[in-house]
């Protein structure tokens, strides 16, 4: 079973995956969550037209909520996915193991939320890449930039990820799935489900990181 990971954000009401269990998701449950999706995604949207790495065809987490709620359970979906990082977390037990995540909403379980899973060493050699500055400071009127900074942080966990991701808008390459989510204490409220007689939990809408070459920062020059 997977334990549900500890994540950065703000639980606010919305349907979740769990009212939405079944092996595949029908047209008009569908159709009754899209205009919450499209809505969600109406800033990424207009952003791809214009971004090189989507020229191929750029998916949004709307979109790609759709694709995993139409596909039977484990059945993964080839894309190229584009959003903006939110919220995230990491694991700390259970068969997530060590695997750390970012989300394109602060709530990981409000529907139409994509989650990003990396492996650790993927997330270390990405971050090598995710550079930050220090603040700015002004002081009568001259302003000095504090130095910026590429190497990865020493210590790897959701704060130092947070730090140099949060607000980042990134190209994952990679494949689309729904996930089980085993949450039977802590927030969101377990709902029982069909997935089994005793299981209570949520999906998330998954693209699994296993190495820093599926990621792009979309938000370089």
């Amino acid at each position: 079973m997977l334990r549900a990971a500890l994540i950065l954000g703000i639980i606010v009401p919305f349907p979740s995956f769990a009212a939405l269990a079944e092996d595949a998701v029908s047209a008009a449950q569908l159709s009754a969550f899209r205009t919450d999706l499209d809505d969600a995604d109406l800033p990424l949207k207009a952003a791809r037209a214009a971004l090189p790495d989507c020229e191929p065809g750029c998916i949004t987490p709307g979109e790609a909520t759709a694709m995993a709620l139409s596909a039977a359970e484990g059945e993964a979906q080839p894309g190229r996915f584009l959003l903006d990082i939110r919220g995230g977390g990491q694991s700390f037990q259970g068969e997530l193991g060590t695997m750390m995540f970012v989300n394109s909403r602060q709530d990981y379980a409000t529907l139409g939320t994509l989650t990003i899973a990396f492996e650790p060493e993927a997330l270390q050699a990405l971050l090598r890449r995710a550079q930050v500055c220090g603040a700015a400071d002004v002081v009568e009127g001259q302003i000095t930039v504090k130095a910026c900074y590429t190497d990865g942080p020493p210590d790897l966990n959701m704060f130092t990820m947070m730090q140099r991701l949060s607000g980042r808008r990134i190209i994952v390459e990679g494949d689309v799935r729904r996930q089980w989510i085993d949450s039977p204490i802590g927030s969101p409220s377990p709902v029982a489900n069909k997935r089994g007689e005793h299981e209570v939990g949520y999906y998330q809408v998954w693209v699994h990181v296993t190495e820093a070459a599926q990621v792009t920062f979309a938000d370089e020059g």
